[in-house]
């Protein structure tokens, strides 16, 4: 691995080890909607071996769990320590039967051909060798075993990130995002999977107002940039994101779209 590459995932980590807390909290539960259409399109099914990599805080593990049932397995490996805690005590308060891992996505630890489906719900942005990483995933896959990744079209916080790109505010965005459905396509492709096809999922997301929108905002992705503003920053923020997210509101608050894509492929 070279050294930008080691320093790019030594800052992922310790930024969703911050993050651990408050991900995906805010209530709106994007993480949690495009999670479960995942399990939904990729057809998880009583008894399975599932893995989900960069499981987070388990958006796609949970839902996974309570499909195979008693007689499955369900395993979930994130590198942030502190997600991968804050996961397994949520397992334990749901009485979910659920395997919960510190691991690299690019180094699978896991014996060949052992999962009947591997999913990876919005993390393969986060990979410096995502071609490495996919090949784990198609080496742990049994033979016609199936794969299931999301990335974001629009994501839930398009609105904020055009912002700050706009004013230049709290330094680079996330490397690496795939938006388009073709470019997914390929991507898989080209890492070896059979009978890929991409799905687009959308949905409409409530926010009470401005402020559960940022609130949300903050348990993404984007909190390390937003971390970055001053108080003079943020406030220059949020008043261009009111006007941008004005289109959107109706009397009982604000109605954001969201797209994701769902990759869909099969092991060789």
């Amino acid at each position: 691995m070279t050294q930008e590459a080691e320093h790019r995932k030594a800052q992922t980590t310790a930024g969703f080890n911050r993050l651990a807390p408050v991900y995906d909290a805010a209530g709106v539960g994007c993480f949690a909607h495009f999670g479960q259409k995942l399990i939904d399109s990729i057809g998880v099914e009583p008894g399975q071996t599932v893995l989900d990599v960069a499981t987070g805080r388990g958006a796609v593990l949970f839902p996974a769990a309570e499909r195979v049932g008693p007689t499955g397995q369900v395993t979930g490996v994130d590198l942030a320590e502190a997600m991968v805690e804050a996961t397994r005590a949520e397992a334990e308060r749901r009485k979910l039967a659920v395997d919960v891992r510190v691991m690299d996505a690019e180094h699978l630890t896991f014996s060949n051909k052992r999962f009947d489906r591997v999913l990876c719900g919005f993390g393969l942005m986060f990979f410096p060798n995502l071609d490495q990483a996919l090949s784990d995933m198609q080496r742990v896959l049994k033979p016609n075993g199936r794969l299931g990744v999301s990335t974001w079209q629009i994501s839930q916080a398009d609105d904020l990130r055009a912002v700050l790109d706009d004013l230049g505010l709290g330094g680079p965005g996330e490397p690496g995002w795939i938006t388009a459905p073709d470019a997914l396509a390929r991507l898989l492709i080209d890492a070896g999977f059979k009978n890929v096809e991409v799905q687009v999922a959308t949905n409409t997301f409530h926010y009470a107002d401005l402020t559960q929108y940022w609130q949300n905002a903050r348990g993404t992705g984007l909190s390390r940039r937003l971390a970055a503003l001053d108080t003079e920053q943020t406030d220059r923020a949020r008043a261009v994101l009111a006007e941008r997210l004005r289109p959107y509101q109706r009397s009982d608050g604000l109605y954001v779209d969201a797209s994701a894509l769902l990759g869909l492929g099969s092991a060789t």
